[in-house]
C-alpha cells in the first residue's frame, strides 16, 4: 500500500488523478447527494401544520382561562428548575403573557423569595410554552420550551 501511495505521488499523472478524484467527488454530490437532499426537505418531514385559531399574537391584554393554566405549567417548571426554598411565594396575580402563534405563549411573571441577608425580594422568571393536546386543564397537553430567572425585579 505504502509503494502504492509513493508511486502516486511520484508519477506523473498525479495532478490528473487529482483532478479526477475531485470531479468524481463533484459528480457524486451534485447527481447522488443533493437531489436526496432536496427531497427530504421538500417532503413533508420537518412540516408542521399550523393550528387554526383566532387568537391575536403579541402581548396579551387580558388574562384568559388558558393563559392561566400556561402559568400554572409554568410554575411548576420554575418550582422544579429553580433553586427556590419552601417559603416562595408565586405573585400570579400579576404575570404579562404573549402569544407566539400555534399555541405558544412566553409568560412573565415574579416570585417572592426569602433572601437570608436581605430579607424577601422579587425575582423575575419567564418560560415559554405550548399546548400540544387538545385538554389545556391536563398538564400532560403542555410542553415545557425554556424557563430563565432574572435577579430581582427592582
Amino acid at each position: 500500500m505504502k509503494e502504492f501511495f509513493n508511486k502516486m505521488v511520484r508519477s506523473k499523472f498525479s495532478i490528473l488523478y487529482l483532478i479526477i478524484f475531485i470531479g468524481g467527488l463533484y459528480m457524486m454530490q451534485e447527481k447522488a447527494i443533493m437531489p436526496m437532499v432536496l427531497k427530504v426537505v421538500n417532503s413533508e418531514a420537518f412540516f408542521e401544520k399550523p393550528v387554526d385559531e383566532n387568537e391575536p399574537l403579541g402581548k396579551l391584554d387580558g388574562h384568559t382561562e388558558r393563559t392561566a393554566f400556561a402559568l400554572a405549567n409554568c410554575r411548576d417548571a420554575v418550582k422544579k428548575e429553580g433553586d427556590l426554598d419552601e417559603n416562595a411565594t408565586f405573585m400570579d396575580d400579576n404575570y404579562d403573557t404573549w402569544a407566539l402563534g400555534n399555541r405558544q405563549y412566553l409568560i412573565r411573571s415574579s416570585v417572592r423569595v426569602n433572601a437570608k441577608d436581605k430579607g424577601p425580594e422579587d425575582k423575575l422568571y419567564a418560560c415559554t410554552v405550548r399546548m400540544v393536546g387538545e385538554d389545556q386543564s391536563k398538564p400532560e397537553s403542555w410542553n415545557i420550551l425554556g424557563v430563565d430567572f432574572n435577579p430581582e425585579s427592582n
